[in-house]
């Protein structure tokens, strides 16, 4: 896995976000913004996953950085207000997620 490669996943990834937080309610957890994202964009969603699969905990790895670039580029559309909230994860577990609310 070169970092290029998974830049560019990352990247084509993040081309969507925009096109999602549009669909998402005023106030959403990012285990919502990335179940719509990953339903979305299947294709692109896997791959990133696959090349996170030999380092172990793929789902883990990759959601914390779909969060993370959620924070840092798109303040302009969305603001971070907590990460203590409930929430259900891809496996149906319940654990902390960060809670976003749409910038008006």
């Amino acid at each position: 896995m070169t970092d290029i490669d998974v830049e560019k996943l990352f990247k084509a990834l993040e081309d969507h976000y925009e096109e999602i937080i549009g669909q998402m309610k005023d106030s959403f957890t990012s285990h919502e913004f990335i179940e719509k994202l990953s339903q979305a964009h299947q294709d692109i969603y896997v791959q990133v996953l696959n090349k996170y699969a030999e380092k172990g905990q793929p789902f883990q790895s990759v959601h914390s950085v779909i969060a993370r670039r959620l924070k840092n580029n798109w303040a302009h559309l969305v603001e971070h207000i907590d990460t203590k909230a409930k929430s259900e994860n891809v496996f149906g577990n319940y654990n902390s997620a960060a809670v976003w609310r749409k910038v008006k």
